[in-house]
């Protein structure tokens, strides 16, 4: 066995508490043989398991036997009782910790006791009988006494921290030592009502009888309390759907409530654990960002498996642990469960060995109890967000989500001074995929251009399906780079292989359109139609299988939408600044926008295909155009979203406008298949200028708030719903 600094301390601290023992044995063996004794000590065993909630910490009334025990009989007595009590207490609460920390801990406290009771008749306590019939006066030396066993005991213990190199910060110093004070403080009115009896036999039994009641009521207390804080929680945090946050109201909690110096919660993706929040200390090798496969030899793992609390109470002898770290000397792992499955993993770690006791375990094992539902109704709301804004053929994002990060990082890209692009792709002569082969296997092609598309671009940028067999791209890139990037691709799929179920597809070609900020537009709506003007008439036009860039030569082609037959917004947006904004100013005239957005046109495109869904585009822009007078501009802002420019009109008369239309929407039967028709909701807005904006340069960037607002706000109406 290896002597360490540490354990000759230990065995010093227990010779010295020997050499009391038996010097004080053979002056006063007769003492041993009182009958008393055997009541003190299960009066002893009795107050050390009463543990007393003081502040943040516990505490019991063994010094209160300890002192009377003293007064009554001497150190002699006192010590080697305290000694067998905290020594067999723990054993008792099947709480061991060690046979040598167990014997040091009772061997201080002995150490204790004789340096206390030397104060004791260094202050004349000895010519004053503290019994019942002592003066209340009498009773002040135990203060002094009570204050060298104090100091006694915290010399002790804390050079045992020192030699281990526990970290116990002047706060946490301040913090035992107040408790202490407190617990000490309350010991002496115990000792004196002990004394006031001078040490009767029967009045010791019968004080043990509301003791061990009163031990059973502090302890269903104690756990109740805290039960009630996890519960509080759990509760604050029933309508909470982000992980994030979940995760850091956890584990902060778990440090709050256990003598934890670090928590980690940690959720299982792919049969992987993946770190969420980490709280307290931080070690890298211990909690690597990265997580760690659950096939790797590891407690963690095993108590995934398992789904069962793995507690290592000494990771310094535990074998299991191969990294050895002094500042985490304990070590909890509880497995989150929901439905019997694991889904996440909370990891404890305590600065000292036995942090945490079967109470302790038994609380964060309630809490995890509830967490892991907390953690499977954020990850199925996640997968509900994610399914709103992706496209469940490619698994790609849609073309909703496609325009609101077009509109975030354009934003980000201005504010950074740095560029970024947009590409537009479109899969040359598509339709001779689903008559040759199938739909089936068209929707393999498209799946599988996704995900080339996807593993080409990565983490730079963002890709989506914009149409029917349309994608689109956002790139954090220079027009050089972007190129670079969609050309690669280009090439890709050219001779890419796609096979699917005994079919064979080869030589998919592509045409691509790309523009760029600042080289070609300061707004995204402009630059995202340059790309796509790029694409049809510099690719498509040009004989398809290129990458085009856009040039100016395209703008002839910028003014109206190829779809639906409408003004493009681009050019709704050239006659709203240079025309309507100009008379506005100089004859007082307002103009009002009518902003027209197609409620649930995702279910369309899902339910019934691409084809229907531009179908029942082409039929709204007929609409629209039947009911736009003479000097109007209708146009196509995008998707399922549309613009009317209103001149020389009144709020009341552009409400009664946006009420005709949406009338007129709301009655057409739109046929989507044989026999098969749908009746499409649509919600509208208006802004009226300049009355309800009076500067041209925010109405231009509220377009695109509020068809966002329309869009989310239906979103929030339906969630409620």
């Amino acid at each position: 066995m290896r002597l360490t600094a540490v354990k000759l301390y230990q065995y010093a601290v227990l010779a010295f508490a020997a050499f009391l023992f038996l010097t004080a044995a053979f002056d006063h063996y007769d003492s041993f043989l009182r009958p008393q004794l055997i009541l003190l000590l299960l009066l002893y065993l009795l107050v050390e398991s009463v543990q007393i909630p003081l502040g943040s910490g516990y505490g019991s009334l063994t010094y209160g036997v300890t002192l009377a025990v003293m007064m009554l009989f001497g150190p002699h007595v006192a010590a080697p009782l305290v000694t067998i009590a905290v020594v067999a207490a723990p054993l008792i609460k099947r709480n061991h910790r060690g046979t040598l920390l167990h014997l040091f801990n009772g061997a201080q406290h002995a150490i204790s006791t004789f340096a206390a009771y030397g104060v004791f008749v260094w202050l004349g306590g000895e010519a004053a009988r503290l019994t019942g019939s002592a003066e209340t006066m009498d009773y002040l030396i135990l203060l002094p006494v009570t204050l060298m066993y104090m100091v006694m005991n915290h010399l002790l213990v804390h050079t045992l921290f020192i030699l281990r190199r526990d970290e116990v910060s002047p706060r946490d110093f301040l913090k035992i030592f107040v408790s202490d004070s407190m617990n000490f403080l309350i010991c002496i009115p115990f000792a004196v009502f002990i004394l006031a009896f001078d040490g009767d036999a029967p009045s010791l039994l019968l004080m043990m009888i509301p003791l061990v009641l009163f031990g059973q009521v502090l302890k269903l207390y104690r756990k109740i309390k805290l039960t009630n804080k996890a519960h509080e929680v759990v509760n604050r945090l029933q309508s909470e759907f982000d992980l994030q946050n979940i995760s850091r109201t956890i584990t902060e909690s778990v440090r709050k409530l256990t003598p934890s110096v670090s928590a980690v919660l940690w959720v299982v993706e792919n049969e992987r654990v993946m770190p969420v929040w980490i709280d307290g200390q931080h070690h890298p090798e211990l909690m690597p960002q990265a997580g760690f496969c659950l096939s790797e030899s590891s407690i963690t793992s095993l108590a995934v498996k398992s789904k069962q609390v793995e507690s290592v109470p000494d990771t310094m002898k535990d074998k299991r642990i191969t990294e050895k770290h002094e500042e985490f000397k304990s070590f909890l792992v509880v497995p989150l469960k929901a439905r019997d499955k694991v889904v996440g993993v909370l990891t404890c770690y305590g600065a000292r060995s036995y942090a945490y006791t079967e109470e302790q375990i038994e609380l964060i094992t309630v809490l995890a109890a509830q967490v892991g539902v907390l953690i499977e109704n954020a990850s199925l709301y996640r997968e509900l967000q994610e399914a709103s804004v992706r496209d469940p053929g490619t698994g790609l994002y849609n073309y909703r989500f496609f325009y609101q990060e077009l509109s975030r990082r354009f934003e980000q890209a201005k504010a950074e001074v740095r560029p970024m692009s947009i590409a537009i792709l479109d899969i040359d002569h598509f339709k001779k995929y689903n008559d040759t082969y199938g739909h089936v296997v068209g929707d393999e092609v498209l799946r599988q251009v996704a995900q080339v598309l996807q593993k080409a671009v990565g983490k730079q940028g963002v890709v989506a399906r914009y149409g029917g067999e349309e994608f689109a791209l956002l790139l954090d890139a220079s027009l050089y780079e972007a190129k670079g990037v969609v050309e690669g691709i280009r090439r890709e799929l050219h001779f890419h292989k796609f096979q699917y179920q005994g079919y064979t597809v080869q030589g998919v070609t592509v045409s691509v359109g790309v523009a760029s900020y600042p080289d070609h537009d300061q707004n995204e709506k402009e630059l995202l139609e340059k790309a796509d003007q790029a694409m049809y008439w510099g690719a498509k036009q040009r004989g398809r299988d290129k990458v085009a860039v856009y040039t100016p030569d395209f703008d002839t082609h910028l003014f109206v939408d190829k779809l639906t037959g409408l003004y493009t917004y681009h050019y709704l947006r050239i006659k709203m600044v240079e025309e309507f904004m100009a008379q506005s100013k100089d004859s007082g005239t307002s103009f009002a926008l009518i902003f027209i957005n197609i409620a649930e046109f995702t279910n369309i495109n899902r339910t019934f295909g691409f084809e229907v869904g531009n179908m029942v585009l082409r039929e709204i822009a007929v609409l629209i155009k039947e009911n736009v007078r003479h000097g109007e501009i209708a146009a196509r802002y995008g998707g399922d979203e549309f613009l009317l420019l209103v001149p020389r009109v009144n709020r009341e008369e552009v409400l009664r406008i946006q009420e005709r239309l949406q009338k007129a929407v709301a009655c057409h039967k739109f046929k989507v298949g044989d026999n098969v028709l749908v009746r499409v909701v649509s919600r509208a807005d208006v802004i009226v200028f300049p009355d309800d904006v009076s500067e041209g340069q925010q109405l231009v960037s509220q377009i695109a708030e509020m068809f966002l607002r329309l869009s989310s706000g239906w979103l929030e109406q339906q969630a409620k719903a």
